[in-house]
């Protein structure tokens, strides 16, 4: 019950903050199955939703076991390469699967584990081409192309998430996204590589004094680089 009473709490942004890729167009049909490990209970939550008119398959998940012995037995499960990020006391691992993307969230819950897994499509639609749009590439490799773009309100924070794919190679994408993000006063704080895993996973995680970006770069199944990348801005301090 408690794990439901908090997953009910949860915003439309916070969820769409979960995902480092969602599509732009309709639902699939065939959507893949999580592998659950053993010991750890998950919960339906109403089935598809959708997030800023994106489809998401979400579920609850809950454990007696702790936050860290829950996240080993997800990356077994889930395989590389994996993206992992921690942010306020919450861990989120991200795995490519073909044509959709898998996230896990977890933090504490007294001596056990809550979180969500969820589950969204790639997303394959360009967006329009236009000024705006090449303003929001104009931190990527040319010749890049944007997928998808969801902006969210919640409470003191904007979110802003993008999706973008293009043909140069990961560590291509790596150090140019770097570059562009330096450039706008973002310091690189941490960086964690699969490079030798299927996809070549990179994740990057930059910060300013009133911003912070998380990017998440890898090779996708159609085998051009696909990045994700996330920036959250503090309102009082964009004023």
């Amino acid at each position: 019950m408690i794990a439901k009473q908090y997953l009910r709490r949860l915003s439309g942004a916070a969820l769409a903050l979960l995902l480092p890729c969602s599509a732009a167009v309709s639902a699939p049909t065939a959507w893949p199955v999580i592998a659950v490990p053993a010991g750890i209970e998950t919960f339906a939550t109403g089935g598809e939703m959708r997030v800023n008119g994106l489809p998401l398959h979400v579920r609850g998940v809950l454990s007696a076991r702790t936050p860290a012995q829950v996240a080993a037995l997800f990356r077994a499960s889930l395989g590389q390469p994996l993206a992992e990020h921690t942010r306020d006391g919450t861990l989120v691992l991200g795995r490519a699967l073909g044509e959709f993307y898998a996230t896990v969230q977890l933090q504490p819950a007294g001596s056990g584990t809550r979180g969500l897994l969820a589950v969204s499509h790639l997303g394959a639609a360009p967006g329009p081409h236009d000024s705006a749009t090449d303003r929001l590439l104009s931190r990527f490799p040319a010749g890049s192309r944007l997928l998808t773009q969801t902006r969210s309100v919640d409470g003191p924070r904007r979110a802003e998430l993008l999706t973008v794919s293009n043909a140069m190679g990961v560590e291509s994408n790596v150090r140019h996204l770097r570059r562009a993000l330096e450039a706008q006063g973002y310091t690189l704080e941490h960086a964690d590589s699969a490079a030798s895993a299927p996809g070549g996973a990179t994740s990057l995680f930059f910060r300013t004094s009133a911003s912070e970006a998380l990017a998440v770069i890898y090779r996708d199944s159609q085998g051009h680089t696909a990045i994700a990348l996330n920036t959250i801005t503090r309102l009082e301090s964009a004023r």
